[in-house]
């Protein structure tokens, strides 16, 4: 299954959504999978495609929580 055109993109203002508390897709848990469902991308998208994204989303969630 080839990746949409605009997947990385959706990941991104899903991550700015949960982030920022705005979730519109998912329950807004700081988790890979509500990332997945708030991007509307399979959870591989993040765990194999766009690690970068996955880790960048990790670390931010890493930072609010010691805020």
């Amino acid at each position: 299954m080839s990746p949409a055109p605009d997947e990385r993109q959706r990941i991104r203002a899903a991550m700015d959504r949960i982030l920022s508390g705005r979730p519109e897709h998912s329950n807004g848990a700081l988790t890979i999978v509500a990332l997945a469902v708030e991007a509307g991308v399979p959870r591989s998208a993040l765990t194999h495609r766009h690690t970068g994204s996955k880790n960048e989303f990790c670390a931010s969630r890493s930072a609010d929580s010691r805020s």
